[in-house]
């Protein structure tokens, strides 16, 4: 795991700027007394610090007295120049060469986030974030916990070699005090480093509220951090943001959400041209590192060489630490602000302002500023929102900071585009008639953690640069079910795309006669500005889309879907059977066969593999399993078609998986049945590595020493035979209770003929289950395909 680095500016104490610019300590004191201009301070644990770019800036314009001037220096020396002299020969930040102030970082492409983080680290971090929490906290918040997490995650991305010393230390940990001790070093190692990089954070404070119960419990968590291996900050937010049950204004914005609003906003600038994006409410920081990323690459996933400035403003201390880590670890300059007042109250007193090409937010729903007076009406270039709501006061704010070309992309309620509020209306028309509003899409239910409010994604463009119509899309249907909420898949994203593009480039023409399932899928209506007026300019997808749809479009959208479905498995099965007929043996059909078990010396299954009983009852009952699990177990019933079904009904949860992890799965281990109906065995697939053996079935896995000789799918296509199941049949009914023990099977004779022919007969039976597999999906769509097209024909 490693991130890349990001411009800096950092933040020095007193005392590191009397040595740079070479004063005494009582020297900076005085200055900052004293002098007129001298930067205002950062706190940070206490403690004061300044940024760099000020202080130097300061110091160039104070000339170092001739009597005060060191060997090497000319007359007419400033502190800035000896300052710079003295970071460049390594007198900086201690132990931070590449940090050294002053020192452009190389260009680095930032990273975006991860969408679906492995199986593994999704374990790991639910562990971490489960019974661990109460047992390293205690009177402490789950926020502190949080960041304990967060510090370990952020070093070890930052700072690895600072990460692998923490880590040992917490290995040999003996009492509680060593415990202390080490959370203080965590905490201040994380704000060393983020003092570094130009951010005043202060961890080490947040610690220190931390009591764990034992010494172990830390080391568990700093274990558990080790062994995670990718950038996994936004499935530890999300998982805070389930056990904290934040409140509507708080939750983090679901990455499928931010993937979405970026490439809709950002898909229209050609490389390099998005100089700007801002975020004026940044939660987590997901947003800027999204549009970040995006737009460091060209149109063939490239990086140019130019990435867009950001700016983001935040709330909260809390979240702001957050999406600082957030956004160092992605590569993008954290230039977060930490504001207590809502934006609009400071670009309202202003005449000029900062404008953005990108603008990408999700504002806080039906809030409003406690305190407030009354709006007045001519500082609203749409209309003064209502005293006791601001979300048309945020899309304003948004509006007012886009550039001449500017697109804006806004997380909105439902009730906002149809709200009966007479000032709602009033700012809605406005934004109608002045051509800013280009799309809104509605989004399924339950997408966030915090706030059941049916949501949408508004974009907006800047007024000079108008749309006489708007797009609305239907995506309510889409997403599927995972817990408590919806998740917005990779394909759901695209097809949301690839509907909007082709609204937009048919101006609202019916798609042709060979129209995509992807384009269809997505209900639909390009309205124009008369239509929104005779509908009181509602914004609400679902007053338009409805609205069109004769009744009979179901059936369509149903019908377009399996035609599709059903073209694409016929494609697979052509695909499959030009592939089969280039298989050796499968493809010469009328040609002599090689006979393995005839020449080939035969060994004792026990021989070259290693053969694993499952888990005895007492360990894995039905006491340790529940479907609330998160590992699952394999039972002799999800044995199916030579594979391990996914249908993954039983499970246990992480602590019992790893309790019993002598008894994982593998990538192509073969599981057979050993007690029950003896039928084929399966081979475990990349996917299901970690899922766990149940009771009742056996694993065969080849050694180490014979992996040279012996390929598993190999084994795997010879138990598979008729008379190897009919052997195991017999030996497992040889016993008082029908069971197929671990010696017996090791008995069993195979063949094993040279790797190459292993390889040609692997080749050869693959191909043709594939091309069962693929004769299967045309049947199932065949049958779909008919059951559409007889309810587009006859229903009502």
């Amino acid at each position: 795991m490693s991130y890349p680095k990001t411009d800096v500016d950092p933040l020095l104490g007193r005392a590191q700027l009397a040595a740079l610019a070479g004063v005494s300590r009582p020297t900076v004191t005085a200055w900052e007394r004293q002098e007129i201009g001298f930067p205002s301070p950062r706190r940070s644990n206490g403690q004061d610090y300044f940024r760099w770019s000020e202080i130097v800036d300061w110091l160039d314009r104070r000339t170092v007295p001739p009597g005060r001037l060191v060997d090497g220096e000319p007359v007419g020396t400033t502190y800035g120049d000896r300052a710079r002299t003295r970071a460049g020969a390594g007198r900086s930040v201690a132990g931070a060469a590449d940090r050294r102030p002053g020192a452009g970082s190389s260009y680095h492409v930032p990273t975006s986030t991860v969408d679906e983080p492995r199986p593994e680290s999704r374990r790991i971090v639910t562990d971490l974030m489960g019974g661990l929490v109460d047992r390293v906290r205690g009177a402490a918040s789950v926020l502190d916990y949080l960041n304990l997490l967060l510090c370990l995650h952020y070093l070890r991305g930052a700072d690895p070699a600072c990460f692998d010393a923490l880590a040992a230390r917490a290995r040999s940990l003996r009492n509680l005090d060593e415990a202390a001790q080490l959370l203080r070093d965590i905490g201040r190692a994380a704000d060393e480093d983020m003092r570094g990089r130009g951010v005043h954070s202060s961890m080490q404070e947040a610690l220190r509220h931390l009591e764990p119960r034992t010494a172990r419990d830390l080391r568990n968590v700093v274990d558990a951090m080790s062994c995670l291996t990718e950038d996994v900050f936004g499935l530890i937010l999300d998982e805070y943001e389930r056990q904290a049950a934040l409140g509507s204004g708080e939750f983090f914005t679901p990455r499928s959400v931010v993937r979405l609003m970026t490439q809709l906003i950002c898909s229209e600038f050609g490389p390099g041209e998005p100089e700007s994006v801002y975020d004026p409410y940044a939660r987590d920081g997901g947003f800027l590192i999204e549009a970040s990323a995006f737009c460091a690459l060209d149109g063939d996933g490239l990086p140019h060489g130019k990435t867009p400035q950001t700016y983001g403003e935040t709330r909260r201390g809390d979240t702001w630490r957050l999406a600082t880590m957030n956004l160092l670890l992605h590569g993008v300059s954290p230039s977060l602000d930490l504001k207590r007042t809502v934006p609009w109250h400071d670009s309202l007193e202003r005449t000029s302002r900062e404008a953005f090409d990108i603008v990408l937010t999700n504002p806080p729903f039906n809030m409003s500023d406690p305190g407030r007076g009354e709006r007045p009406q001519g500082r609203w270039a749409y209309g003064a929102p209502p005293v006791d709501n601001d979300n048309f006061a945020w899309v304003q704010h948004c509006l007012a900071k886009l550039s001449e070309r500017g697109r804006a992309g806004i997380i909105m309620p439902n009730k906002a585009g149809n709200s009966g509020h007479k000032a709602d209306r009033t700012i809605r028309g406005n934004l109608v008639e002045r051509g800013c509003v280009e799309c809104v899409i509605a989004l399924p239910a339950q997408l966030f953690t915090g706030t059941a409010v049916p949501v949408s994604v508004w974009i907006l463009r800047h007024p000079d640069d108008r749309r006489d119509k708007t797009l609305f899309l239907d995506a309510r249907h889409m997403g599927e079910k995972k817990g408590s909420r919806r998740v917005l898949s990779a394909m759901d994203v695209d097809s949301l795309l690839a509907a909007y593009r082709a609204h937009r480039s048919t101006e609202g023409n019916a798609p042709h006669v060979g129209a995509t399932y992807t384009e269809w899928r997505v209900p639909s209506a390009l309205v124009s500005r008369e239509e929104l007026r005779r509908s009181d300019y509602s914004l609400n997808p679902l007053d338009h889309v409805e609205r069109q749809s004769d009744g009979g479009d179901d059936y369509e959208y149903e019908l377009v879907s399996a035609w599709e479905r059903l073209s694409d498995a016929e494609e697979r099965l052509r695909a499959v059977q030009d592939s089969v007929t280039r298989a050796p043996f499968a493809g010469d059909r009328g040609g002599s066969l090689p006979r393995a078990g005839r020449s080939a010396p035969r060994f004792d299954l026990g021989s070259v593999c290693e053969i694993q009983a499952g888990p005895s009852y007492t360990k894995l009952g039905k006491k340790q399993r529940s479907a609330d699990g998160l590992v699952p177990v394999v039972f002799p019933r999800h044995l199916k078609d030579r594979r391990v079904s996914d249908d993954a009904d039983e499970r246990v949860t992480d602590e019992t998986a790893h309790r019993l992890r002598n008894f994982e799965l593998w990538d192509k281990d073969i599981v057979c049945v050993r007690s029950g109906a003896i039928t084929q065995p399966a081979l475990v697939r990349q996917h299901q590595i970690g899922w766990l053996m149940s009771p009742n079935v056996i694993r065969l896995r080849v050694t180490e020493r014979h992996a040279h000789q012996v390929l598993p799918e190999y084994l795997f296509h010879y138990l598979c035979l008729d008379e190897s199941v009919t052997w195991m049949r017999d030996r497992a009914a040889a016993t008082a209770a029908p069971s197929l023990r671990s010696e017996s099977l090791g008995s069993l004779r195979i063949p094993l003929p040279a790797l190459a022919e292993q390889r040609e007969i692997v080749a050869a039976l693959d191909g043709l289950d594939e091309l069962d597999r693929a004769h299967l999906a045309v049947a199932v769509s065949a049958r779909r395909t008919r059951t559409a097209l007889a309810g587009a024909l006859l229903g009502s």
